[in-house]
C-alpha cells in the first residue's frame, strides 16, 4: 500500500504558509540586495555626515589625532589638518606644500554652514570669461534654500558686481576655490573651530573625497546592475515556489490516478492511505469509500446471482415433488389402475399435495411482494403489550395440541409503538411455526416482551433441539433450511427471511443469539425501534 505524508492540515493553510514564506523570502532578497546596494553606493560616494556633530570630538579635544580619521568623524573619505589660532599645521594626515593664508583659512566654509557659495563660469557677449558666484542659504527646517545674494568676477578673479559685501576688490584662485569650498584636485573642503583640553583654539581643516565623474558612472552602472539582477532573483524564487507547489499538489495527484487505473484495471482491494491537506484527505477517504462500496456492490450482485440460480433451484426441487406426486396419482385414477379401496387415499395425497403447493406458491408470492419498491405497511399505533397478549391467547390451543408448552412473560405496562397487526403476526406465525415444525414434542417455547426508552424487544426461544452451526451464518437468507428439513420437505426456507424482511420495514431487526444460556437452545430476538 502506497503511502504519502505530509504536515499540513489543509490546503488552504498549505498555500498561504508557502505564499507567506515566498513573500518573507522575496521581502528579505529585496532588504538583502538593497543593504548590498546602499553598502556599495555608499563606498562609492562616501557622502559625508551633516546631521550630528563631528565623531570622536573627545578624542579632537584630546589632541589624539593619531586615533582619528576621517571615517571617525564624518563616515567619509579624506584627510585632515589641525591648525593652530595663528593658522599654523600641528598635524597633517597629507603633507599640504601650499599651507594656507590667513585670507584663505578666513574664506573656507565653516562644516555644516546654511550658508554655501558655488561658482559658475560663463561667456559674455564679447566673448569674455566671466564667473558667477551665487551665495545660497539651505533651510534645515524646510529643507528649501534661498538666493542670498552674488559676485560676478572677471577672469582675472576681480569684483565686476557684488550684490553682498565683500572684504576685497580682487580674489586669487586660490581664495575662490576656498570660498566655494574646493580644495585640491578631487577633494571639498571645509572647517571646524574648537576649544582644546589645553584651552588652546584650534582649526580643524577637513578635505573630503567628492563625487567625481567616473564614481558617478560606477553609481549608475550599480543601479542598472541591481534592478535586472532582482527582477532575475525574483523570475528564479518564483518559479522554484512554482515547481515546489506543483510537485506538492501534484504527487497526490498522480497517487490518486494510480488507484483509479489500478482499480479500473481489476484491483478493487486496494485502498490507498494518505496523509495530508484535510481537502485531499476528503478525497482519497471518498475515493476508498466508492472503491470499498463498488467491492461490496459486486460482491452482493455475486451473491444474488448465486442466490437466484439457488433459489430457482429450490423451487424448482419445492414445486417438482408435489406436482410430480399429483400427476402420478391423477395418472393411476384416470386410467382407471387404483385399487378401489386406494382410491379414496390417492386422491386425499392429490388433495394434501395440491394444498401444500398452494401454500408455497402463496410464500413465494407473499415474499416478492415484500421486495416489491412500492410495498407498504399499513401502519396504526396501538399498545403493542396488548397486541402480544392477544396473539399468544390465539396460539396457545395450537401450541397445546402439537404437545409443546409455552411460557411468556408479558409486562402489565402500556407499550405504544405503531406497526402493521396482519405482518407483525405473519413474524411471529413464522417464528413459531419453525419452532414447532423442528422440534420434538414437549419442547417448552419462551416469550418475553420488554421495553426501554427507545426500544421494544421481543424474545422468542426454545429449549429444542437448536439449529445446524453450518446454517446459522445464512439463516436469514431466503430458501435457507436444514438438511433434513429439505430432505423431509418441510418448509421453504422462506419463512424467518420473510419475517426478517417485515421487521426490517418497521425499522427493527431480527437476529438470532449465537450464544446459549443455559436451558434456551435457539433463541430469537426482534428488537423494534420507537418513533421519537
Amino acid at each position: 500500500m502506497k503511502r504519502y505524508k505530509t504536515k499540513e492540515k489543509s490546503l488552504y493553510v498549505f498555500l498561504i504558509k508557502n505564499y507567506v514564506i515566498f513573500t518573507l523570502v522575496m521581502a528579505a532578497l529585496l532588504l538583502i540586495l538593497n543593504l548590498a546596494k546602499e553598502w556599495t553606493q555608499d563606498r562609492i560616494m562616501r557622502l559625508p555626515r551633516k546631521d550630528e556633530v563631528i565623531g570622536g570630538l573627545s578624542l579632537l579635544t584630546a589632541g589624539e589625532y593619531e586615533k582619528l580619521s576621517m571615517e571617525k568623524m564624518l563616515m567619509t573619505s579624506g584627510f585632515f589638518e589641525i591648525l593652530d589660532d595663528e593658522g599654523n599645521v600641528i598635524y597633517a594626515q597629507e603633507e599640504n606644500k601650499e599651507g594656507y593664508s590667513v585670507q584663505e583659512l578666513a574664506y573656507i566654509p565653516f562644516y555644516n554652514s546654511p550658508v554655501t557659495y558655488e561658482a559658475t563660469e560663463y561667456l559674455t557677449q564679447d566673448g569674455s570669461r566671466q564667473i558667477l558666484v551665487s551665495c545660497k542659504r539651505h533651510e534645515a527646517d524646510t529643507g528649501y534654500e534661498t538666493n542670498e545674494g552674488y559676485l560676478i568676477l572677471d577672469e582675472e578673479y576681480k569684483v565686476i558686481s557684488a550684490s553682498v559685501s565683500v572684504s576685497k576688490e580682487q580674489f586669487t584662485r586660490r581664495e575662490l576655490n576656498c570660498l566655494t569650498g574646493k580644495g585640491m584636485p578631487g577633494y571639498d573642503i571645509c572647517k571646524y573651530e574648537y576649544k582644546g583640553d589645553d584651552g588652546e583654539n584650534y582649526t580643524l581643516v577637513m578635505h573630503i573625497k567628492h563625487m567625481d565623474r567616473q564614481r558617478y558612472k560606477r553609481l549608475l552602472s550599480l543601479w542598472k546592475i541591481f534592478i535586472p539582477f532582482y527582477l532575475l532573483t525574483y523570475v528564479v524564487v518564483t518559479v522554484i515556489f512554482t515547481v515546489y507547489i506543483h510537485r506538492k499538489v501534484k504527487e497526490p495527484l498522480t497517487l490518486l490516478n494510480e488507484g483509479i487505473v489500478s482499480f479500473a484495471e481489476g484491483e478493487r482491494n486496494r485502498e490507498i492511505a494518505y496523509r495530508g491537506p484535510k481537502e485531499f484527505e476528503a478525497i482519497f477517504s471518498s475515493f476508498n469509500k466508492m472503491a470499498r462500496q463498488l467491492e461490496e456492490s459486486e460482491a452482493a450482485k455475486e451473491r444474488l446471482i448465486v442466490e437466484k440460480q439457488r433459489m430457482l433451484a429450490d423451487i424448482s426441487h419445492d414445486l417438482k415433488t408435489p406436482i410430480t406426486v399429483i400427476q402420478g396419482y391423477a395418472k393411476v385414477l384416470s386410467d382407471g389402475l387404483a385399487d378401489p379401496q386406494m382410491k379414496n387415499q390417492y386422491l386425499s395425497t392429490i388433495l394434501q399435495k395440491a394444498e401444500s403447493l398452494t401454500e408455497q406458491i402463496n410464500i413465494f408470492y407473499d415474499y416478492s411482494k415484500l421486495e416489491h419498491p412500492e410495498f407498504q405497511l399499513v401502519k396504526q399505533k396501538q399498545d403493542f403489550a396488548e397486541y402480544v397478549r392477544s396473539y399468544l391467547a390465539d396460539k396457545y390451543d395450537e401450541i397445546e395440541l402439537a404437545g409443546f408448552f409455552l411460557e411468556a412473560e408479558i409486562p402489565d405496562e402500556r407499550m405504544d409503538y405503531c406497526f402493521d397487526e396482519v405482518q407483525m403476526r405473519r413474524v411471529f406465525d413464522n417464528i413459531l411455526s419453525n419452532a414447532l415444525k423442528h422440534n420434538p414434542k414437549g419442547t417448552t417455547i419462551y416469550i418475553t416482551l420488554q421495553q426501554t426508552e427507545r426500544t421494544i424487544q421481543i424474545e422468542i426461544g426454545d429449549n429444542g433441539v437448536g439449529i445446524p452451526e453450518e446454517i446459522k451464518e445464512q439463516l436469514f437468507d431466503p430458501f435457507t433450511v436444514g438438511d433434513d428439513s429439505r430432505h423431509n420437505k418441510q418448509g421453504s426456507g422462506l419463512g424467518l427471511a420473510v419475517a426478517a424482511k417485515i421487521t426490517e420495514l418497521h425499522g427493527g431487526a431480527l437476529f438470532l443469539e449465537k450464544a446459549g444460556n443455559g436451558y434456551i437452545s435457539t433463541l430469537f430476538i426482534i428488537r423494534l425501534m420507537k418513533e421519537k
